[in-house]
């Protein structure tokens, strides 16, 4: 089971690295908002002119790196415990799939917020 954990977490890292380079290609092409363009310019175009956008990378960031901690540690205990600790090996298990479905919530919200912000109003 510990290797299914791992390897969840670890696809799971895949995706968030995939939209947190989605996003940094996508404000490469975004205008640059002024005092003449801002009513004219999309809200998405607006999101990468804000603390918001970089809060955004940020908790993307550190979705990536504990998605890989919990898969890294999943296959580190799996390969040092022995049967006489392997209720570790279940409790470390059991924490893994709280990381992964918490981290993977917060990347469903954020991602959901963005999408919101394309949508024409």
């Amino acid at each position: 089971m510990s290797s299914e954990i791992s390897t969840i977490a670890l696809t799971l890292a895949g995706f968030v690295l995939t939209l947190l380079t989605v996003l940094i290609t996508f404000r490469t092409g975004a205008k640059i908002p002024n005092k003449h363009n801002q009513e004219d310019l999309p809200l998405f175009d607006l999101f990468f002119a804000t603390p918001l956008y970089f809060k955004t990378i940020d908790l993307l960031k550190n979705a990536i790196k504990s998605l890989l901690f919990i898969a890294v540690l999943g296959f580190v205990l799996k390969l040092i415990l022995r049967d006489n600790n392997i209720h570790y090996l279940f409790f470390a298990n059991v924490s893994g799939v709280v990381v992964i479905l918490t981290t993977f919530s917060r990347c469903l919200l954020i991602l959901t917020k963005i999408v919101d912000l394309q949508k024409d109003k």
